[in-house]
Order: C-alpha cells, then structure tokens, then sequence
C-alpha cells in the first residue's frame, strides 16, 4: 500500500505510538479506518456514476478515433517542419 514495506509501516506505526501515546492510538487508527472507508464508499460511487454515463462501445469509439489522430499527427514533425520554414523565411 502506497508503495512502503513492511519496516516503514513499523517505524510509522512506533513513531506514532510515542507521539500519541497507547491511550490515543487506538481510537486515531479506528477514525483513519472510518474515513478511509467512506472514501472508497465515494470512489466506488464516482465510478459507478462515470460507468453509467458513458456507454462502452461509445468509449471504444472515442479511444479509436484518439488512436487515429494519434497517428496521424506527428507533433515533433509539424514543430520541425515549421521551424525549417521560419529559418528560411529568416535566412
């Protein structure tokens, strides 16, 4: 999770053993567990509205017409092929 080992996680979690206490430390970690899941709870809500609001096929559509494009524009020529043009209508 959030690309830390097991040692980092220790550490985190001694750290906020001497900080906060034994007193406190179990209630923090049950309110960073509830928002947690109320978090997910809204992700899970965003992608279920986002699912519903676009159609699959019309999804596939849109990434193939970007492909196309894609292909057909190649950014790096257009700016060399312009910067050639400015050279000679400088030089």
């Amino acid at each position: 999770m959030f690309g830390n080992g097991m040692t980092e996680w220790l550490v985190v979690g001694v750290v906020a053993l001497i900080v906060l206490g034994p007193e406190r430390l179990p209630s923090l970690v049950r309110m960073a567990g509830r928002a947690t899941g109320k978090v997910r709870g809204l992700w899970a809500d965003v992608q279920r509205e986002l699912d519903g609001s676009l159609p699959a096929d019309e999804v596939r559509e849109l990434a193939e017409n970007v492909r196309e494009l894609r292909a057909q524009t190649n950014v790096k020529q257009f700016v060399r092929r312009l910067a050639v043009d400015e050279e000679r209508r400088q030089g």
